[in-house]
C-alpha cells in the first residue's frame, strides 16, 4: 500500500522537531514531507504534493492556519488536517472545526500515544468509503435491520455537523462520561473505552462513543439505566484497569447536536470531582457547577510563606506548607483545573528560582525517573497525585541541592567539600582538609556538624559509599571497590557499606547483577 503523505506547518523548530520524534512514522506506513515554517510554505507544498494529513499549527506568519483550512475547505482538497496549536480558544477551536479541521491538540500535554492515536483515526476516516451523510456505507441499512454501535468525533458535533447522529436515532436520553484516574494520567483511556464497549455488546446495548481527545470516554444512549446497572459497570471497570474510576451521567431529551453538546459537557463535569478526589464515584450531574476562578482565600499568603521556606532549604517547612496548600484547596471546592495547575506551576517555579541562585536547574533532578516537570504536574488529575508528587520532589531537590546550597553560605565549607570531591578516592583524614584550608581540625569538624548535621567522617563515608554502590552495579567485586574507594581493608569497607545501606556490598551487588 502506497504510503500516505504527511505535511507539518509549523513556525517553531523544537515544535517540528518534537513531533518529528513522537510518531514512529515509518512504522505507520506515513511519509513526511518538508516541513513548512508558516503559511506561505504551507500552501506551497499543499499545491505541489497533495498531502493526505496536515498538522497544522494556527499561529503562523504570513497566512495564519485558519486561512490555510478555508483554502483547503474553498477548493475542495481531500485532506485532513489535524490542528496542533498552544491557542486554548474556544471560538477559534470552533471555527476551525467548522472549516472540516480533523481534530485539535495541544503541544503542551501532547503524548507520542495521542498523536499516534489520532493519526489512527484519520487514517481510517481516509480507508472508509463514505455515503453523503458523512458515515460509512454499511450504515445505510435501516435502524430495524441493524444494531447501532458507532463512533463519532466530537469536532462534528460542535462544528454543527452532528446531524448524522440522528442517522441512528431520533433522540438521545443519556450521556455518560467515564474517567478513569491512573489512565487518563498516562494520556491513555483507550483500554477502558473498549472495555466498556464489551460489556455493552454483551448486553447488546445500542450506543454511540463519542472521541474527544484521549483523556475521557464518551457515550451516549437512547435509554436510562438503574443506579445498579451503573455500580455494576462501575465495578467491572475498576476490577480491570485496576485505577480508581469516576462517572459522570447527564440525563435529558437531547434532539440536536447543541443538545448532545451540552450533555457532553455537564457529563463531563466528573473530572471536578475526580480531581478533587471525592470519595463518591458516580454522579448523575443536574446542572453546571459553580468553579471560582480566583484563588482561594489564604493562598497567596501561603505561597508566600513557601517561596521563603524554599529559598531558606527548610525542608520540613516546605512539605508542612505543601500540605496545607493542598488543605486550602482541598477545603474550598471548585476552583477551575486550569486556576489550580497555574498554582501548581507557580510553587515549581520557587524551586527553579531557588535552583538558579545555585547557578542549576531544576532538570538536574528527577522524579520516580522523569525530569520534565511542569509537563508532569500539568497532566496529573488529582489532587491527591498533585501532593504526593510535590513532596517527593520536595525531598528529592533537598537531597540534590542540600550540599550545594550550605556551600554557598560558608566558603570553609565550600573548600573543605571540593577538596573531599578531588580526593575521594584516597584515604581521606580530617587532619589533611583542615590544613588544605588553613583552619584547624576542631573548627571544621565543628562547621561540619553546624551547617550539614554531620561529621565530616560521615559525610565522606557516605559520599565513598554512593560512589561504591555505582561501582557494585557495574559489576566490580567487593575488594575491587574497597581498593579505588582507599578503605584500609575489604573487611572495614563491607562494615561501613553495611552501616550507611543496611545490607553487606556483596548482597548489594548480587541483587543489582540477578
Amino acid at each position: 500500500m502506497a504510503r500516505k503523505k504527511v505535511l507539518i506547518v509549523e513556525d517553531e523548530l523544537l515544535a517540528r522537531i518534537g513531533l518529528h520524534q513522537l510518531v514512529n512514522w515509518e512504522l505507520m506506513n506515513l511519509e513526511l514531507l518538508e516541513d513548512a515554517k508558516d503559511g506561505q510554505e504551507a500552501l506551497e507544498r499543499v499545491r505541489e504534493n497533495c498531502p493526505d494529513i496536515i498538522l497544522l499549527d494556527l499561529n503562523i506568519p504570513k497566512i495564519n492556519g485558519l486561512q490555510i483550512l478555508e483554502y483547503i475547505n474553498k477548493n475542495g482538497l481531500r485532506c485532513s488536517t489535524i490542528v496542533v496549536s498552544c491557542n486554548e480558544e474556544f471560538e477559534m477551536v470552533k471555527d476551525a472545526m467548522k472549516l472540516g479541521a480533523f481534530d485539535y491538540l495541544r503541544k503542551l500535554n501532547l503524548s507520542a500515544e495521542e498523536l499516534t492515536g489520532i493519526l489512527k483515526n484519520c487514517l481510517e476516516k481516509i480507508s472508509d468509503v463514505k455515503s453523503d451523510t458523512g458515515v460509512r456505507a454499511d450504515t445505510k441499512k435501516s435502524n430495524q435491520e441493524q444494531k447501532f454501535r458507532q463512533e463519532i468525533q466530537y469536532e462534528t458535533i460542535i462544528s454543527g455537523s452532528g446531524n448524522s447522529l440522528f442517522h441512528y436515532a431520533d433522540a438521545y436520553c443519556t450521556a455518560l462520561c467515564i474517567l478513569n484516574q491512573k489512565q487518563s494520567s498516562e494520556g491513555n483511556i483507550y483500554r477502558t473505552a473498549d472495555y466498556a464497549k464489551r460489556e455493552f455488546d454483551i448486553s447488546q446495548l445500542d450506543y454511540i462513543q463519542i472521541v474527544k481527545g484521549n483523556q475521557y470516554c464518551y457515550f451516549l444512549f437512547t435509554k436510562r439505566f438503574s443506579d445498579d446497572w451503573y455500580h455494576q459497570l462501575h465495578s467491572q471497570i475498576e476490577n480491570h484497569d485496576s485505577g480508581k474510576c469516576y462517572f459522570g451521567i447527564y440525563e435529558s431529551d437531547m434532539q440536536d447536536s447543541s443538545q448532545i453538546n451540552e450533555g457532553i459537557s455537564m457529563a463531563e463535569q466528573v473530572v471536578y470531582f475526580s480531581y478533587y478526589d471525592e470519595e463518591q464515584q458516580i454522579y448523575r450531574v443536574w446542572q453546571k457547577l459553580s468553579c471560582s476562578e480566583h484563588s482561594p482565600k489564604l493562598m497567596h499568603s501561603a505561597l508566600t510563606v513557601l517561596r521563603n521556606e524554599v529559598g531558606q532549604f527548610h525542608r520540613e517547612e516546605s512539605v508542612r506548607m505543601i500540605r496545607r496548600i493542598i488543605e486550602i484547596i482541598s477545603v474550598e471546592k471548585y476552583s477551575h483545573i486550569n486556576l489550580l495547575r497555574r498554582i501548581f506551576m507557580d510553587i515549581l517555579g520557587f524551586y527553579s528560582m531557588t535552583a538558579q541562585t545555585l547557578n542549576s536547574s531544576i532538570e538536574e533532578v528527577a522524579v520516580y525517573g522523569d525530569n520534565c516537570h511542569y509537563q508532569k504536574v500539568m497532566m496529573m488529575n488529582s489532587l491527591q497525585m498533585v501532593e504526593q508528587w510535590l513532596i517527593e520532589f520536595e525531598n528529592v531537590f533537598y537531597e540534590h541541592f542540600w550540599i550545594r546550597y550550605k556551600c554557598s553560605q560558608s566558603d570553609i565549607l565550600l573548600q573543605a567539600i571540593e577538596y573531599i570531591n578531588t580526593h575521594l578516592y584516597e584515604h581521606l583524614q580530617l587532619t589533611e582538609a583542615a590544613n588544605c584550608i588553613g583552619i584547624s581540625n576542631s573548627y571544621l569538624s565543628t562547621v561540619f556538624k553546624k551547617e550539614i548535621g554531620q561529621s565530616f567522617v560521615d559525610y565522606v563515608n557516605q559520599k565513598k559509599i554512593e560512589a561504591g554502590k555505582e561501582m557494585l552495579k557495574k559489576g566490580k567485586l567487593v575488594y575491587e571497590v574497597s581498593d579505588i574507594l582507599g578503605f584500609e581493608n575489604c573487611t572495614y569497607f563491607s562494615k561501613v557499606f553495611k552501616k550507611y545501606h543496611g545490607i553487606s556490598p556483596d548482597s548489594y551487588r548480587k541483587e543489582q547483577c540477578r
